[in-house]
């Protein structure tokens, strides 16, 4: 803005108002004047209020209460239901039936309680049986002496029945096992007596109660007792069992003790000339588990005794574990004791042919050969690990060394008639290596291995250094399952004893030779209740001896229907 337009205001302004008259005031300027305009400053045009008025936001009233003179009714509302998902339906009931070549059948009945809160129950039947014949040349001779064909049949049958209940304040359960397996590999020869007095037939039968506290507290004295009985051919072999086990926490450390009584009799029928005995034990293991720098530890100690001349037992045991990469690698080792008391019926179960002289077998020649039954003890140290490798993918393995005192092995005994099997004992150093290795490569297929290595210092008869399985299921979208596998069993050395005039017929010692077995098994599961089977074993078509002079089948195969309701 130019300073004359400013006079020029001033001046046409001027003579148009009143004011005083004021004289003039002269003012004398020392130094040079210099006139100066202020900065012009923008006025705000927008005013701002600032209103203090508050509404009060509150109401007075009051109820009356009043009769409108109305019989009108609400209909009362439902409770609201929350529809679970629907579950899966269940079968009671599934009966198979399959047959194969070599005679064989198999049978299986299974039937099982529903859905229960409180109560189960159910029963398990089991059958499989095969017949056929099987040349034999006998070696040791000058030709060869050949023979009538061999008649071999086996079966086994099964039964078990089970219950559970479940109260406020204990599980109850109570099973019955029976276990009926026959063994007969001689026959077809004129000169010989009848099947009968070569047949194997081991009957066993077991009554069991268990009895187990709910309660969850920490502090609570908690059990888990079981009782049973049980028979092997009409009184031949008995056991009464009565154990429990006691836990409790006490000052953060959980603490348990294992009570276990038994008593063994042997030939206990009043119908056999042998005399009964019978052995009793009685045994504690108490235990308990420290945690200390990052490690836990499981203490444990056995101690056993003996109603024979057997000194008392004492065995310390002790498991340190520790969790190197958690969920990934974990690695244990320490000091374990393992203890086994040799039954007829453990022994048959792993050998069928052994002498069953006092049971049910006839026995030609007056010969009285009876099993002596022993209690293997094993010490060793050990290291184990488990290490998931990746997703679907675990390896485990282990390495033990130990001494066992009464191991046992078989020796093959023949009487000029037939040849079975006793039991023997010796005392050995064992080293035991067990890998361990699953992996899913894909949703179809996996992969599944297991091999144990077993090196003694002595030598040990009817038990391979090695032996591994690998097996590969494929499964087609749960519809068709195909399991294809391999089974190798390593050679073995066997023993047999027999009269210096049989000594040409049967050797003294014999190598078995290794055994390789590929098998196939196909699952189609045409419906939810209906689904057929194909085994086909021993696709090789081995025919090596699982025991001396008793040859395993060739190649067998299986096919069977499965129907459930």
């Amino acid at each position: 803005m130019k300073l004359s337009k400013i006079f020029i205001v001033i001046l046409f302004s001027t003579s148009q108002l009143l004011a005083q008259d004021i004289g003039t005031t002269e003012v004398r300027v020392v130094e040079g004047f210099i006139p100066t305009i202020p900065e012009a400053s923008r006025l705000n045009e927008k005013a701002a209020f600032a209103d203090t008025i508050k509404k009060v936001r509150t109401q007075e009233y009051a109820v009356v209460e009043t009769d409108l003179k109305s019989n009108y009714k609400t209909r009362p509302l439902k409770a609201a239901k929350v529809k679970a998902d629907k579950i899966a339906q269940l079968y009671a009931t599934k009966v198979g039936l399959g047959f194969g070549n070599a005679w064989a059948t198999k049978a299986s009945i299974v039937h099982n309680s529903k859905r229960s809160k409180t109560l189960s129950y159910g029963i398990l039947l089991n059958h499989f049986a095969n017949k056929y014949k099987v040349p034999l040349v006998l070696e040791g001779s000058q030709p060869a002496i050949p023979r009538e064909p061999y008649l071999v049949r086996s079966s086994k049958n099964t039964l078990h029945l089970y219950g559970k209940k479940i109260s406020e304040s204990r599980i109850y359960m109570a099973n019955l096992d029976y276990d009926r397996r026959t063994a007969f590999f001689w026959g077809e020869n004129p000169a010989l007596p009848s099947e009968e007095n070569y047949r194997n037939r081991f009957a066993y039968t077991k009554l069991s109660f268990s009895a187990i506290s709910k309660d969850l507290a920490a502090d609570k004295l908690k059990h888990h007792t079981t009782f049973f009985v049980s028979d092997l051919n009409e009184l031949s072999e008995n056991q009464i069992h009565l154990s429990t086990i006691l836990s409790k926490t006490i000052n953060g450390f959980p603490f348990s003790l294992e009570i276990e009584l038994n008593d063994y009799l042997l030939y206990n029928n009043l119908d056999t000339r042998l005399e009964s005995t019978h052995i009793k034990s009685l045994s504690f293991s108490p235990f308990t588990v420290i945690s200390k720098y990052g490690i836990d530890f499981d203490l444990a100690v056995d101690i056993d005794f003996m109603s024979d001349d057997s000194q008392v037992g004492f065995f310390p045991q002790i498991k340190a574990t520790k969790e190197l990469v958690k969920d990934i690698l974990l690695v244990y080792g320490g000091m374990r004791h393992n203890e086994q008391r040799h039954t007829i019926k453990s022994l048959s179960d792993e050998n069928p042919y052994i002498h069953s002289f006092g049971i049910n077998q006839s026995i030609l020649s007056g010969n009285d050969t009876l099993q002596h039954l022993k209690i293997t003890d094993m010490d060793e140290l050990y290291v184990a690990m488990r290490n998931v490798l990746g997703k679907d993918e675990v390896f485990e393995g282990s390495v033990a060394y130990g001494s066992v005192q009464n191991f046992a092995h078989f020796v093959g005994v023949a009487n000029g008639t037939y040849n079975r099997f006793l039991v023997d004992y010796i005392d050995v150093k064992q080293l035991h290596i067990n890998v361990n290795y699953d992996r899913k490569l894909n949703n179809i297929i996996s992969l599944s291995i297991n091999a144990d290595y077993y090196k003694w210092d002595k030598e040990v008869y009817h038990k391979p250094n090695f032996n591994c399985d690998v097996s590969t299921p494929i499964n087609l979208r749960n519809k068709i399952k195909v399991t294809p596998s391999l089974s190798y069993i390593g050679n073995r050395q066997a023993k047999i004893n027999s009269d210096s005039a049989l000594v040409s017929i049967y050797p003294s010692f014999k190598n078995l030779p290794a055994q390789f077995h590929m098998n196939l098994g196909v699952y189609y599961n045409y419906t939810k209740n209906i689904s057929a089977y194909l085994k086909l074993n021993n696709l090789t078509n081995s025919k090596q001896d699982v025991w001396i002079d008793y040859r395993e089948v060739g190649f067998n195969g299986l096919f069977g229907l499965n129907y459930s309701f």
